[in-house]
């Protein structure tokens, strides 16, 4: 039986979003300091991404509300691995993650789906 080219799936989903997306950013915020007084630098990393609306039967108002994005974001030239605690810089617009999920099957992430919110 054949094996599944998740490399190949993953170079797919990355020349999709090239074509079809636009660029962003992932804003991760390091705090460096005293507990006490701390520093927060923030720090964007750039990615290629594509901003969708959720569909209408998806919306609930509590775990996704009419005002959220769906967002998925390349993993080609990205230098980290994502985190809920970052947010993501999309057609000038900041979106907090509310849910962040890779499609990584085999260990190999071919893509970020990430829950923006504003």
């Amino acid at each position: 039986m054949a094996q599944f080219d998740y490399a190949r799936a993953r170079a797919t989903a990355e020349r999709l979003i090239a074509k079809f997306g636009t660029t962003g950013a992932i804003r991760r915020s390091v705090k460096a300091g005293p507990d006490y007084d701390p520093e927060i630098t923030e720090t964007d990393y750039p990615c290629t991404l594509v901003t969708l609306e959720y569909d209408d039967a998806k919306v609930d108002g509590t775990l996704i509300r009419k005002t959220d994005k769906l967002i998925y974001v390349s993993t080609a030239g990205l230098s980290i691995t994502l985190a809920e605690s970052d947010k993501v810089v999309a057609g000038g617009e900041v979106y907090a993650i509310e849910n962040l999920k890779p499609l990584s099957p085999a260990g190999i992430v071919v893509f970020w789906e990430v829950q923006g919110r504003r």
